[in-house]
């Protein structure tokens, strides 16, 4: 019980460092974390995938390597797609990071933080009315009016959870 108490506390303070840009200690954290909970795969994959984020958005040449292998070891977690689609955007692969974000749409079609993301990025979907250009008013108005509405706009780290 105690060891899980300290994975989750380590675990958040790697998010909180992550949040708070400070990738050296977010690695130190994550790692910290995979270390103690290595029986667990689901834990280790998320400590890996966010371990990745820390290298890659700490300019570690390559580093995305352990995001994908922790998508690799829980394929359906779209906590991890998400952190791989962010990873993507950061190193300026978009269209990887769209794929991605749709990935985990089809494997959670009702995850509204997959869809804020892609909100967030600015993803279009096709035109309404496909013979018209984007920017013809009839084409904007019914854009508008099919637009799912977001409450909030969201910065896609804010969404990062607290625990493992």
């Amino acid at each position: 019980m105690e060891t899980n108490a300290r994975l989750v506390d380590e675990f958040s303070q790697g998010i909180q460092a992550l949040k708070n840009s400070d990738y050296s200690k977010g690695v130190f954290y994550f790692r910290v974390a995979q270390n103690k909970h290595k029986q667990s795969k689901t834990a280790t994959a998320k400590c890996m995938a966010y371990l990745g984020l820390c290298e890659v958005l700490g300019g570690v040449e390559g580093k995305i390597t352990n995001i994908e292998k922790a998508h690799r070891l829980n394929p359906v977690d779209t906590n991890i797609l998400r952190v791989l689609a962010y990873a993507y955007f950061s190193l300026g692969e978009r269209k990887q990071g769209l794929s991605t974000i749709i990935k985990g749409l089809k494997i959670e079609p009702d995850n509204s933080e997959l869809f804020l993301f892609l909100e967030h990025v600015g993803y279009r979907q096709k035109n309404i009315i496909a013979s018209l250009e984007r920017s013809n008013k009839i084409n904007q108005f019914f854009g508008r009016l099919f637009r799912k509405k977001s409450k909030k706009s969201i910065d896609v780290l804010s969404i990062l959870p607290v625990a493992a």
